[in-house]
């Protein structure tokens, strides 16, 4: 369902890119925002086991927008059940690549690699991630689907600002 849900709000935004002008020479500026800050939580599905649990997950990312893409460090925690801590550290390297449609939302695609630190050692941590971002001026909304280390679905929230 939430992956349904997600699909159809990524082809409403590429839908909404095939009523632009280009012809008439419409494109937009180079950005002057060049760091984004944004805070993030939601919850991360357990897809691979019988019983279905979920974990809150909650974080906060800096990253800087290079023509390429966002370069970002993201910090998380999640309450994973299957761990003697009570919440689990995640660090991670992310490159985001947006897609603009023009009308202020934005498909992004992202991966990022890093380490998480569950029941007192460390373990690499990898994520996949496709979302969508709103822009208010300067405030950006955004949801995101990544698919992480040991087999979650993660979809989160998250609000941040750019300068």
């Amino acid at each position: 369902m939430i992956v349904a849900v997600n699909a159809l709000l990524l082809a409403l935004a590429l839908a909404a890119t095939q009523g632009e002008d280009w012809e008439q020479g419409s494109y937009e500026e180079p950005r002057s925002a060049r760091v984004l800050m944004s805070v993030w939580g939601g919850e991360a599905f357990d897809i691979a086991t019988q019983n279905g649990g979920s974990a809150p997950v909650g974080g906060a990312e800096i990253a800087y927008a290079f023509d390429f893409g966002d370069l970002g460090l993201a910090g998380y925690g999640y309450r994973l059940k299957d761990t003697r801590q009570r919440w689990t550290p995640v660090g991670l390297l992310r490159l985001t690549n947006r897609f603009e449609t023009g009308h202020g939302l934005d498909a992004t695609f992202g991966f990022g690699v890093g380490a998480a630190h569950p029941d007192n050692h460390y373990v690499w941590w990898f994520q996949v991630a496709l979302g969508l971002r709103y822009e208010l001026g300067p405030v950006f909304l955004g949801g995101e689907l990544a698919f992480e280390q040991y087999n979650l679905l993660r979809l989160l929230g998250g609000i941040g600002v750019k300068f």
